[in-house]
């Protein structure tokens, strides 16, 4: 019976050599394999998602409606730009010495119709003038305040009853008598309204002819 001898291949294949090569290849197989499988994703840019901020002045505290602006009233504060309003009030403006319109809350965006001043008329929207009333009661304009709605009465003599000459309007000012010492400025009953040129000519008419007095209206 013949006797195979091993071909050149399969000498090879058995050889120590072939043998270690072969494992060596493997091994760096499965290690490229298990780097694979443990490495992480690749991540996607890191984009700036904070909206844009600008810096206002904002309310440092609640300030009531006729304050007069003083230097520790407001404050800067930033905001995103997206949400502020419309005439909103930035550092370095001239705010100090102007008259609060109405109740502000702290920490509330100061706007430019929060504030009244340099001028009463302003920030008057087009056709709206200020109108100076002089109220027959010097107490009842001792309780109005710029930024508070009333109604302004008329009363004439031997009418059954006063009538409303101007319904529902935005005190502007409430001018005090300047005083010499340490005592606090008093009204001298005369208050400036926020009306249309049509209500400003019946208040005057009004005046000439009978007496004027306010009725505070709820806010």
């Amino acid at each position: 019976m013949p006797v195979r001898t091993p071909s050149a291949l399969s000498s090879l294949a058995l050889s120590p050599h072939w043998l270690s090569a072969r494992r060596l290849a493997a091994a760096l197989l499965a290690a490229g394999a298990l780097v694979l499988a443990v490495a992480p994703a690749a991540q996607p840019p890191i984009v700036n998602s904070e909206p844009p901020q600008s810096t206002v002045l904002v309310a440092a505290q609640d300030l009531p409606a006729g304050r007069t602006i003083g230097t520790d009233d407001l404050r800067s504060a930033e905001r995103t730009s997206a949400q502020l309003p419309d005439g909103a009030l930035t550092p370095g403006m001239d705010v100090v010495g102007r008259v609060v319109t109405g109740s502000v809350r702290r920490g509330e965006v100061m706007t430019d119709r929060r504030l009244l001043g340099p001028g009463l008329s302003a920030s008057l929207d087009a056709g709206v003038v200020a109108s100076p009333v002089r109220l027959v009661d010097l107490e009842v304009s001792a309780l109005l305040r710029p930024g508070d709605r009333v109604d302004i009465l008329a009363a004439v003599q031997d009418a059954p009853s006063a009538t409303v000459v101007a319904a529902g309007v935005v005190v502007l000012a409430v001018p005090l008598a300047e005083s010499e010492d340490s005592r606090p400025a008093e009204p001298i009953g005369l208050v400036v309204v926020a009306v249309d040129q049509d209500t400003a000519a019946r208040l005057a008419a009004a005046a000439a002819s009978g007496r004027l007095t306010a009725t505070l209206l709820p806010p």
